[in-house]
């Protein structure tokens, strides 16, 4: 017989080892659920009159603080501003970064949220601090307005207005028995714009309580300025005087009978501007 080379490994003096003292563990008849227990504490159980009262809470805080400061829905109840905002058109305000919205220590913080001729803010009445005007700017600092016979002039230039109209043709003088309403209803000025401040006019011209009457719009009184029409009603103008309940009852149940046929779709959306 031929035998093969041997290998290395089988050449080597490899000693015997003896295992002594083997201990053998038998696998233990344990459930895992025996060795591992957590205690833990029941959650506590919340009554339904207190769940309703913390979601009420948080609504009512997150409303406040959202309408306060990033954007509220509201509405022109007079045709001061008609074309560009009718009776009924409820719009959204943004609110962000004007001084009116936040308290006075924190004003000088803020950005500073830039107003141009043409634009449309609302700002605190200067009649009625609780009771917003929307308007239109027509001057900025530094400006000089003039009014002629209803024509603009600003800086001693005519200006041109394509969003104004005028309901009524008749052109006041400035003669000694002309009502002084009527007077600078027409013809007003000419007035400087002092810093800080506006000259806002509705675009309804001849039907609008504005700067001719009142005076300037400072920049701490504005609280936002119009972005769209997210619903439009055909409504009648507001009329002065305090509604009883049936005059209130008897208005929400019109817009219910007629909420279909007297909303005005075609402007939903539309940019106000």
């Amino acid at each position: 017989m031929i035998e093969g080379p041997r290998s290395e490994v089988e050449d080597r003096n490899t000693p015997d080892v003896f295992i002594e003292n083997l201990v053998v563990f038998d696998r233990p008849h344990v459930r895992l659920d025996e060795l591992i227990r957590f205690n833990t504490l029941p959650a506590p159980h919340k009554s339904p009159f207190r769940e309703w009262f913390e979601s009420l809470a948080f609504t009512i805080i997150f409303v406040l603080v959202f309408t306060s400061y990033v954007a509220q829905a509201t509405q022109v109840p007079t045709e001061s501003m008609k074309p560009t905002i009718l009776v009924g058109d409820h719009f959204f305000l943004d609110k962000i970064a004007f001084p009116a919205n936040y308290p006075a220590f924190i004003r000088q913080y803020l950005p500073h949220r830039s107003i141009k001729r043409g634009d449309i803010i609302a700002f605190k009445s200067p009649t009625d601090g609780n009771i917003p005007f929307v308007k239109r700017v027509i001057g900025i600092p530094g400006d000089t307005i003039e009014l002629r016979n209803k024509s603009l002039y600003i800086n001693g230039t005519k200006f041109e207005e394509p969003y104004k109209i005028h309901v009524d043709s008749t052109v006041y003088s400035n003669d000694p028995w002309t009502p002084e309403e009527l007077k600078i209803r027409d013809n007003y000025g000419p007035t400087t714009v002092p810093a800080g401040s506006y000259f806002a006019m509705g675009d309804n011209r001849d039907n609008s309580n504005d700067s001719r009457y009142w005076g300037f719009v400072t920049w701490g009184e504005i609280i936002g300025k119009p972005l769209f029409i997210y619903w439009s009603y055909e409504s009648d103008p507001y009329m002065p005087g305090e509604k009883t309940i049936r005059e209130w009852i008897d208005g929400y149940a019109s817009i219910a009978i007629h909420f279909f046929n007297r909303t005005r779709w075609f402007r939903i959306g539309t940019l106000v501007q």
